[in-house]
This record gives structure tokens, C-alpha cells and sequence, in this order.
């Protein structure tokens, strides 16, 4: 498929109010107060009421043009973030710490990496296979979602709390360079800065900490 030759991306760095506060107060949370004996679970105030960040149920096409589900994850953790495939910089920086940390979690088959397209009327399913390709990847560990654009956009917006948004008259795009750690719960536990290595470092620590957790919580259910 013809991509447009004068696709830029635009990347917020600083999200604001809506992403920006909460990746703070995490941080703080987790280093001060539980010393990584917990991961935070990040949340919005809605009327006074904290509302976590959690994944709704979604249907999409991952690269091999098979459709992927939040039943397909099943008991998995997830690393998630978006992204498109003409994208000529930020993006492939950001998939390439990805892939760095698939490799550092390739052993732990409990984790499942998404990467979303914010350009899914460009990136078909045949586009999404040879990028993933590039990458190299493991199609049992890492999926390339495409589908339905307001499936995308309402993960993106209402679910990871992301800004994602077209910029009117062009080919661009704003979208976030974060990427999410999630629970089994689909709860958000984690947001970090997919373009700073060491955050991404920081993640897949954070990452075999939850894979702990639930196994530590898994043997203490045994042993009652």
C-alpha cells in the first residue's frame, strides 16, 4: 500500500496533567513509600471517586491477520505502546527499546508485548508483517495490532491515557512516546518514557517484579 512521503510524527514529551502527574506520583510511590514491595496502580479522579487506568475489552488484527482480543491475552502482563509504520524516527527508537526488552523478558513467557497503530487505514495487516519482520520478533510474544480506528483511539485515549490525535490537514500525528506496563487485572502499573533507555531499563524491572508478585501470591495460595 502507497504511505504518504510526507508523514511526519509529532510526539508530545510531556503529557500533562491527564499522564504527566500520575507518571510522578507513581515514581514517588513506588520508590518511597514501598521501597518495591508493590507497584502503583495508576488512576484518574472522576468526580472525587480514583478511577483506575484499566485496558477495555477490544478487538483488533494483529500481524499475521489473526484476530486479537483482551481474552486473547489471557493471565499474561502486558508492555504496550503506539505507534505507526511510516513513522521515520521516534517511533523506530521507541520499537527498538521495545524489542531490547523482549529480548531481556524473551525467557519469561508470561509477558506479552502490543504495539498499536495510530494509522491503521495505512498500516494493513500485510504493512504491520513486515515491519514486525524488521523487528525481528516473536509472533507468540509481541503483536502488532491494527483494526477499527475508534477501537485504537478509545484504547489509546480512554483506557491507556494517551494522547493520540490527528493534526487536521496533514498526515501527522501526536501521539505518546510512553510506554505501559499492565497487570493481569488490565490495571496500568507502570508508564515510562519509551525514548529514555534507562526507563525502559526501569520497566522491565518493574515487569519481573509484578511476574514475582504473582508468584509469590500464587505459592502462598498453595500452602493454604
Amino acid at each position: 500500500m502507497k504511505q504518504s512521503t510526507g508523514r511526519r510524527v509529532l510526539v508530545v514529551s510531556v503529557i500533562g496533567l491527564i499522564l504527566g502527574l500520575p507518571v510522578l506520583f507513581g515514581v514517588l510511590l513506588k520508590k518511597s513509600v514501598f521501597g518495591y514491595k508493590e507497584l502503583p496502580i495508576y488512576t484518574t479522579d472522576e468526580m472525587g471517586i480514583s478511577v483506575p487506568y484499566s485496558v477495555d475489552e477490544f478487538s483488533l488484527i494483529d500481524q499475521n491477520g489473526k484476530t486479537f482480543t483482551r481474552d486473547s491475552i489471557g493471565d499474561r502482563i502486558l508492555i504496550s505502546n503506539f505507534f505507526f509504520a511510516s513513522c521515520p524516527d521516534v517511533c523506530p527508537i521507541i520499537n527498538g527499546h521495545m524489542k531490547i526488552a523482549s529480548q531481556k523478558l524473551e525467557n519469561s513467557s508470561d509477558v506479552l508485548f502490543l504495539s498499536h497503530t495510530v494509522d491503521p487505514y495505512n498500516d494493513s495487516t500485510a504493512v504491520l508483517r513486515a515491519y514486525a519482520d524488521k523487528f525481528e520478533v516473536d509472533d507468540n510474544q509481541w503483536k502488532f495490532l491494527t483494526g477499527k480506528k475508534s477501537t485504537i483511539y478509545h484504547l489509546a485515549r480512554d483506557s491507556y491515557k494517551a494522547v493520540i490525535q490527528e493534526v487536521p490537514d496533514t498526515n501527522d500525528f501526536i501521539h505518546s512516546e510512553k510506554i505501559m506496563l499492565i497487570d493481569r487485572n488490565f490495571q496500568v502499573r507502570g508508564i515510562y518514557n519509551g525514548m529514555n533507555f534507562s526507563e525502559v531499563m526501569e520497566m522491565i524491572v518493574d515487569a519481573r517484579f509484578l511476574l514475582k508478585t504473582y508468584k509469590d501470591q500464587s505459592a502462598i495460595k498453595e500452602d493454604e
